[in-house]
């Protein structure tokens, strides 16, 4: 497995994995959304991680505080949140990563981008962090199949897309 760390945040938390392979998600390409109560506390996204399995590339995105509600759904192109202008993305097909309550714990001035150039992901980039809306884009290679799901301890959003 090749995996790739950005850090956006200094308050990491330890822990292993909840949930069982048999317990996961089919890979579909509708989209998957969470919502939470609005009385959910802000979470503070501290890292991100991708990683290339043998059948589907790994997005995992790292919360301090509480897991948000998310939306992660095919778009045609992948908007900039405030300007309305397009998210140049490596890739051909996208989605749309979008988590609320939520902000950016980058206190480190961490790139915006990851781009790991695996089979099905070529590049995550960040499209906006307004109100407590965080939003990333996804460039792949083709429109495959994806799957959401959480994990705790420490809280995870786990995005895998098939190759």
């Amino acid at each position: 497995m090749r995996t790739t760390s950005i850090i956006l945040g200094t308050a990491l938390l330890a822990g292993g994995a909840v949930g069982s392979a048999t317990a996961l998600p089919a890979f579909t390409t509708a989209a998957k959304v969470r919502t939470v109560s609005p009385s959910t506390p802000q979470a503070t996204l501290t890292r991100i991680t991708v990683g290339r399995h043998a059948t589907f590339d790994r997005i995992v995105f790292r919360f301090n505080g509480s897991t948000p509600g998310f939306r992660v759904q095919y778009v045609p192109q992948v908007i900039q949140d405030g300007s309305g202008l397009p998210v140049t993305l490596l890739g051909r097909r996208f989605l749309q990563i979008r988590f609320e309550p939520t902000v950016n714990g980058s206190s480190l001035n961490a790139p915006s981008s990851i781009t790991p150039r695996f089979p099905t992901l070529r590049q995550i980039r960040r499209a906006g962090d307004f109100e407590g809306v965080l939003t990333y884009g996804a460039g792949l290679s083709k429109r495959a199949g994806f799957r959401v799901f959480t994990l705790a301890s420490p809280r995870r959003i786990v995005v895998d897309v098939a190759h």
